[in-house]
């Protein structure tokens, strides 16, 4: 068998044989774009001033904020989400800034909608920064299964990473990290 296959080649016209080599490109570039990888991290907005209910991040605050930019610049981040609360997205600044992306602002209610939106991303790598009670619903959401993550109103430095590969199987990976200081 393999000897026909290897006279079949040598037989093989140059015009076909060109032919036959784009088909094989063809045929490896589709394999790798259906197997791709999205990564999400999603962190809990960065420690605030005050309990007010749209207040600024404290000097605490800035300080984590800069610590999840030296954290995640060389993670290949491509998009940013933040909610229309003014923590989320002074802790996203500092990443934002130094990447050149401008996040995209999703309301705080609605969570649903948000967790669809990053569903449908293929092969980036993604920020997220929620609220200590969106964050485990977004988690719960792309993971498809209730992952029975608590963050309490004192936690700011929880980095939690989700990573989705679509290939021939969906593997789905979820590991809780931190950043800065504790």
């Amino acid at each position: 068998m393999l000897y026909k296959a290897i006279d079949i080649f040598i037989y093989i016209p140059t015009q076909m044989l060109s032919q036959v080599i784009r088909y094989t490109i063809l045929i490896a570039l589709f394999a790798m774009l259906s197997s791709c990888t999205t990564t999400f991290y999603l962190v809990r907005h960065a420690e605030k001033a005050n309990s007010t209910p749209d207040t600024p991040l404290s000097a605490a605050g800035h300080a984590r904020a800069e610590a999840l930019r030296d954290t995640l610049i060389s993670k290949n981040i491509k998009q940013i989400f933040v909610t229309n609360y003014l923590r989320t997205q002074q802790t996203a600044a500092p990443l934002a800034t130094q990447l050149g992306i401008t996040p995209t602002e999703i309301p705080g209610n609605q969570t649903e909608q948000l967790v669809q939106q990053l569903k449908a991303i293929k092969g980036k790598n993604v920020l997220v920064v929620g609220h200590s009670n969106t964050v485990p619903v977004i988690i719960s959401g792309l993971m498809e299964s209730p992952q029975n993550v608590t963050i309490t109103e004192t936690d700011f430095d929880n980095l939690f990473k989700v990573k989705i590969t679509k290939g021939g199987d969906r593997i789905i990976e979820f590991v809780e990290l931190t950043y800065g200081e504790p």
